[in-house]
């Protein structure tokens, strides 16, 4: 009996069934491999994916033997491997990272501040990449950090300059922000500000003295993904204001029309 018909049962299309199901707990695997910097031993596969170990170990061979994971001898634990790293490369390099990257260089070196890259996923910005700033006093940034569209300055340079009229922008997100009626007249009035300068700037409450400035990136025609510069206030008023949005301005055309968001996020 073959170990497809034992593991789904019997029927014509019980291999079928057990290849798909051998390929998602392949990927579960994958995924916590790549979550994990310093890799993860058999048994912490095991836990991290709530599969017995015995599949896991098989599972881990094959993946192994096709060069998409390796283990490392020393510490017997399950890092990627070389062809898993071949094909993040190219698709890096086909979603246009390399080049933002350079560009997010290019921001810190003119605005002092940490530099990141955004995209909108349906009503969140996802941080794709960034770059920190040199300064010792710094904002951290960190790829995959989620906020509310409306409540960061990629969000509103993205809402400012979408195919949607900002009165219907602040209608629709109006009832979900605190303050209601009045949360969307604020936010109304910060759509139309943000238009006017060409970029978008925004003060995290939640850490007083952070400021974030935020310039819209067009690919394809529409706005989804924005490009910004983090930190202190105090660093990024009156005249240095006005530098890091004209620098934002000028890297969101250079990342103009690369296809950044269609690898790079789900859904």
């Amino acid at each position: 009996m073959s170990t497809h018909t034992e593991e789904t049962g019997t029927g014509a299309a019980a291999p079928r069934a057990g290849e798909v199901r051998s390929v998602a707990r392949a990927g579960l695997l994958l995924n916590a491999v790549v979550d994990a910097p310093q890799g993860l031993s058999l048994t912490e596969l095991a836990a991290a994916t709530a599969l017995n170990i015995s599949t896991v170990h098989r599972l881990l061979r094959s993946l192994c033997s096709e060069g998409l994971l390796c283990r490392d001898r020393d510490s017997e634990r399950f890092l990627p491997g070389p062809l898993l790293m071949r094909l993040a490369r190219r698709s890096l390099s086909a979603a246009g990272l390399p080049e933002a990257a350079d560009t997010l260089h290019g921001l810190v070196e003119a605005t002092g501040e940490t530099a990141d890259l955004g995209v909108r996923h349906d009503g969140e910005m996802v941080v794709l990449l960034t770059l920190p700033s040199l300064e010792p006093f710094r904002y951290e940034g960190r790829p995959g950090l989620r906020r509310p569209v409306w409540n960061s300055a990629m969000g509103l340079a993205v809402l400012a300059f979408g195919d949607t009229p900002v009165d219907e922008v602040a209608r629709e997100w109006g009832g979900r922000l605190p303050g209601g009626e009045d949360a969307a007249g604020t936010l109304h009035s910060e759509l139309l500000t943000t238009q006017f300068r060409g970029f978008a700037v925004v003060d995290d409450p939640a850490s007083p003295g952070l400021r974030a400035v935020a310039a819209p990136i067009r690919t394809d025609g529409r706005v989804r993904t924005a490009v910004e510069v983090q930190g202190p206030a105090a660093r990024l008023e009156g005249d240095r204001l006005e530098h890091a949005g004209a620098a934002l301005r000028e890297a969101a055309l250079r990342l103009q029309d690369l296809p950044l968001s269609l690898a790079l996020v789900k859904g």
